[in-house]
């Protein structure tokens, strides 16, 4: 049986052809093509490694503002405090003042009503010592 390939020079000469052609094609094509994807294959590990280093850059980040922000809170509430318990001791100062001016007004009122009443009791000691006179004329003006 015969395959119809014979061994001989063309044979030889075909495959050495092929070879060249491989070579070609290898050094126009196969080559530049590589080299183009061995260099975006290194930026990309090196934008891949860059975006990691900013991801971790960025959380820090995320970090020192978590920590600033729990500060500001901190102080908001420590300020809000400080205001409370100025605004109450402002208000217990002003309480004191009213309880202490209500106070001297209660105690003035007092005095005056104890000042009038005295001075009631020396006008009503005076009537009844002229009450008394009168009675004791109209007494005695009888009994003459």
């Amino acid at each position: 049986m015969d395959i119809g390939v014979l061994l001989n020079h063309t044979l030889i000469i075909q495959a050495i052809l092929f070879l060249i052609f491989l070579f070609i094609v290898n050094l126009i094509y196969v080559k530049p093509y590589s080299k183009t994807v061995d260099q975006r294959n290194a930026r990309i590990l090196e934008l891949n490694k860059e975006a990691e280093k900013f991801r971790e850059e960025a959380a820090l980040y995320l970090k020192e503002a978590e920590k600033i922000l729990n500060e500001a809170g901190q102080k908001v509430n420590e300020i809000l405090e400080k205001a409370r318990r100025e605004a109450k001791e402002q208000a217990n100062r002003i309480i004191e003042e009213a309880e202490k001016e209500a106070n001297e007004r209660v105690k003035k009122a007092k005095d005056e009503i104890a000042k009038e009443l005295e001075t009631a009791k020396a006008q009503l000691a005076q009537k009844v010592e002229v009450l008394a006179k009168i009675i004791v004329e109209k007494f005695v003006g009888e009994r003459k």
